[in-house]
């Protein structure tokens, strides 16, 4: 094999340049040692008459191109070539390329994949000289990448997809389940979901469940209208959607597709399937060995709770476990006492609440909603303490945050934690451990300090205060998995805005808060410097429900 390299590099007229590309394959090389005289006199007096001929002779350019990036791949693979990399690759390159009349890639054809700084015709021009050993495994992997990574054309993408369709679907379909549910790239996702239900692909109907309940702002809040329901319907019809999510549910396995479980559950819901859920729940001997069917209906039967997502799933799940039983129990006795419409209303993160409530103010168990509702309105009128907003400059809105303006919002779980965190702050030593986290948040440049609000096990309040996750922004606290783990029985999850001690532009919560409260579905609570002796307290939750709950002072003032 080294000696016909040698033979083939060392005498380049050997190559049957006419026939290379028109009768044989552009791997194929003509080692016969007869009529040299013949192509080299072909190779030296080519007429250039035209296009027509300009156009044959990039043919002819293009298809020797290959035949050296093929000799190179199979040679790298047997490891018995002495080519240089380099050099190989400039020759390629020029004749691809020769009178800079077609487009090539820049040096190695598989570094040109990875680059998104080229034009569409570089890098398909790479692709086409790669195209001499289609399966090649690191061509196909670049392949796969361009379908998922940002920053490529969609002309680029669509010639990877038709490659990768020839040659590697199974990887295509793989790369699909593993990044297409998070991918943000809104046109190409569009147009992967139109492909897989005109191309039949029933097997990935898992993957589009899971992309399905992913949140993406850009496509709407019309489930109805995403591109993964319509893919859905192509493959099953629009009436049998919903059955095939129910299957899901019930038939995915409980371990290595609990995920899956929870994203069919979260669609049925939300996707008016409530009747459906129900049913299951109330039929005893349906799933009668499913744990995870089994803490959805326990959580529907003691505390009159579906989970509407998979956050909220595992915040049940958590409570289902030996550790939690004690808090599960008085949780239980609390919603007992709640008024019948009020139960109905009730989400995880109202657990806290109801316990809290038991301990500190029985009576509010007993009231209505709308009761409450004017107990809140009372109760932060008479605090007469000036409010404070975080300023939306530049954003073209400025949230409200009196309980009038949320009236139609607030559920008796919202009213309950406001007067429990009003109850809460009104505590000495919980004032006093506030602004002991807040001096030392002033003086971190690294990060925010957050934590949680909870009832500690002898029945009083606490706050307990967690390292973020991460260190780097001041503008920032990432809450710890340890901090998640623990909340679960917490009241509120609590951050800072204390940056400075006149901090009073950014009292509230901003966008950032926003999404922490709309994908972990937690009741929070956010202190800011207004000066050095005063927070400003607002409690918040999904939905962008803000509620100012006017100044805690400094004890000692």
């Amino acid at each position: 094999m080294k000696a016909n390299v040698n033979d083939a590099v060392m005498n380049a007229h050997d190559f049957d340049i006419p026939t290379v590309s028109l009768n044989r394959r552009a791997n194929r090389i003509d080692h016969c040692a007869n009529a040299r005289k013949e192509r080299v006199c072909t190779l030296i007096t080519w007429r250039w008459s035209g296009p027509w001929s300009l156009r044959r002779f990039r043919s002819h350019a293009m298809s020797l191109g290959r035949v050296f990036y093929t000799l190179l791949m199979r040679s790298r693979r047997r490891q018995t070539l002495e080519i240089p990399i380099g050099f190989a690759f400039s020759l390629i390159a020029l004749t691809a390329g020769i009178f800079g009349c077609a487009a090539t890639p820049a040096g190695d054809p598989l570094q040109s994949l990875d680059r998104t700084d080229l034009t569409p015709a570089r890098q398909v021009a790479a692709m086409q000289i790669l195209d001499a050993d289609p399966t090649f495994p690191a061509y196909l992997k670049a392949l796969r990448r361009i379908i998922v990574q940002p920053g490529y054309s969609l002309e680029l993408r669509n010639e990877a997809w038709d490659r990768l369709v020839a040659h590697d679907l199974a990887g295509l379909k793989e790369i699909l389940e593993i990044s297409f549910p998070r991918m943000l790239i809104y046109e190409w996702r569009r147009e992967v979901c139109r492909r897989m239900g005109a191309l039949g692909w029933k097997d990935l109907t898992p993957t589009l469940v899971r992309a399905w309940a992913v949140v993406i702002p850009a496509y709407g809040t019309n489930l109805f209208e995403r591109p993964e329901y319509l893919a859905l319907v192509a493959l099953w019809g629009k009436d049998r959607v919903p059955s095939v999510l129910y299957e899901l549910l019930l038939k995915s396995d409980p371990i290595t597709q609990a995920n899956l479980r929870s994203r069919c559950w979260e669609l049925l819901l939300a996707t008016g399937e409530r009747a459906r859920i129900l049913a299951l729940l109330a039929d005893e001997s349906s799933a009668s060995t499913d744990s995870f069917i089994l803490d959805m209906r326990r959580a529907a039967s003691d505390l009159s709770i579906l989970p509407r997502n998979r956050e909220e799933i595992l915040w049940v799940r958590a409570l289902r476990t030996l550790g939690n039983r004690a808090f599960w129990d008085a949780a239980r006795a609390g919603v007992e006492r709640l008024p019948m419409s009020v139960r109905e209303s009730l989400e995880p993160r109202d657990l806290a609440v109801v316990v809290a409530a038991a301990a500190f103010q029985p009576e509010l168990l007993s009231r209505s909603r709308d009761e409450l509702f004017q107990q809140v309105v009372s109760a932060l009128a008479a605090g007469s303490t000036r409010r404070y907003g975080a300023s939306f400059e530049g954003y073209g809105t400025q949230l409200p945050e009196t309980p009038r303006a949320h009236q139609a919002e607030l559920r008796w779980g919202d009213c309950a934690a406001i007067l429990i965190a009003l109850d809460a702050l009104s505590n000495p030593a919980i004032r006093s451990h506030l602004f002991d986290i807040a001096d030392r948040d002033q003086a971190d440049r690294l990060t925010e300090y957050g934590g949680l609000l909870r009832v500690d096990g002898k029945g009083r309040y606490e706050l307990v205060e967690f390292a973020p996750q991460s260190r780097g922004s001041d503008v920032r606290f990432e809450a710890s998995q340890q901090m998640f783990d623990a909340g679960y029985d917490a009241l509120f999850h609590f951050h800072n805005h204390a940056q400075a001690y006149d901090n009073q532009r950014y009292a509230g919560p901003h966008f950032g808060d926003f999404g922490y409260a709309e994908s972990t579905g937690v009741n929070a609570l956010v202190f800011t410097f207004i000066d050095r002796n005063t927070l400003n307290a607002d409690y918040y939750r999904r939905g962008q429900v803000v509620i100012d709950l006017g100044t805690v002072i400094r004890p000692e003032h």
